[in-house]
């Protein structure tokens, strides 16, 4: 009898011992379970939170009184009334990011965001691109427009988002280029031999100034003002909108219009970016740089006599000399470059600048 009470008490006993175990595994398990919880919606916030609120961060390398700014002012406004507030877009200035070759190798990277950058810089990584410096290729606006809107000029850039991390936006207007030095008046292909001249990193600038007679400087256009200020370069060639806006004409006594090449600016994102925005983010910065570059490209044929006739105001001696020696003078460029471009491209690109 004793016995059996000792084999119920001990059956008892593990019994209590089993059901605690299994009380304290649930309440771990509820509790885990609402942890994880608790866990996924802190991280599904967070998504949540960073597909609401996006900062793009534009950098330049110009003045806040520049086309470049203009235009990048217009492209914040639009984007962050198209998207609610949801994108934001920081304005960077006066090279505060870096100027156009540490702006590009940001966005390739993804360090930086935008960039409202000249062509030049990207001519290497998109090859095509370089085909818009040659000279006079543009008599006009409204045929650049044509041709850079179009399907050449999507063409022309279509291979960096994949191989190089920068996707273009759009072309805005940089501008005719003209050329100013501080030796004398430029009549004639003849008045630029043996005067050294900056130009663009770019080998195309470099074929017209050589085939002008100059000597062509490559220079970084933010190390560009002290190199005319010291006398490291009598000269350069920009649209009047920088010249001016620059204020080149504290260092410069002469302008030539000579529209030599027609210079466009593109808008750019990181395509690291570009990708981490939602299709509907996506489609409001393009529709936001659709309507600034147009808006930008409107500024830039208005203020172009103004700021000639403020030239003259500064003092600046400001020469129309006749175009065709100019053109003759540079035809070889157009030889010296076929060579690089597709056949097909290439025909293509002079029949509609025709």
């Amino acid at each position: 009898m004793q016995k059996k009470r000792i084999v119920l008490w001990i059956f008892s006993l593990l019994a209590l011992l089993f059901i605690v175990a299994c009380s304290d595994s649930e309440s771990q398990e509820e509790a885990g379970g609402q942890e994880n919880t608790e866990n996924n919606n802190e991280e599904n916030s967070g998504e949540s939170d960073s597909a609401e609120e996006v900062v793009l961060r534009l950098g330049h390398g110009t003045a806040t009184n520049s086309l470049y700014h203009e235009g990048s002012e217009k492209f914040k406004e639009l984007v962050e009334e198209k998207t609610d507030g949801q994108v934001t877009v920081e304005l960077y200035p006066d090279g505060q990011l870096g100027h156009d070759n540490e702006l590009t190798e940001g966005m390739s990277m993804g360090s930086i965001e935008m960039g409202m950058i000249g062509v030049e810089p990207i001519t290497t990584m998109a090859p095509k691109l370089k085909a818009v410096n040659l000279p006079f290729l543009f008599t006009d606006r409204e045929s650049a427009y044509e041709v850079l809107d179009g399907e050449i000029g999507q063409e022309m850039v279509e291979n960096l988002p994949d191989e190089q991390g920068i996707r273009v936006l759009g072309y805005f207007e940089n501008g005719f280029r003209h050329i100013s030095n501080s030796k004398g008046e430029i009549e004639s292909p003849e008045d630029l031999e043996g005067l050294d001249i900056r130009t663009p990193e770019s080998s195309v600038s470099l074929a017209i100034f050589e085939a002008l007679g100059a000597n062509p400087t490559p220079m970084s256009f933010g190390e560009l003002y002290t190199g005319l200020e010291q006398g490291t370069v009598d000269g350069q060639e920009n649209p009047v909108s920088l010249i001016y806006t620059t204020k080149f004409y504290e260092v410069q006594d002469y302008v030539s219009i000579t529209g030599h090449m027609y210079s466009p600016m593109v808008l750019t994102i990181s395509e690291q970016q570009w990708q981490n925005l939602s299709k509907e983010q996506q489609e409001a910065v393009q529709t936001a740089a659709d309507e600034a570059k147009d808006y930008e490209r409107e500024l830039s044929a208005e203020q172009e006599a103004e700021y000639i006739e403020s030239l003259k105001e500064e003092g600046v001696t400001i020469s129309e000399p006749e175009l065709e020696p100019f053109i003759e003078a540079t035809e070889s460029v157009y030889d010296e470059f076929e060579e690089d471009f597709d056949p097909d491209f290439y025909e293509r690109l002079l029949e509609a600048t025709k």
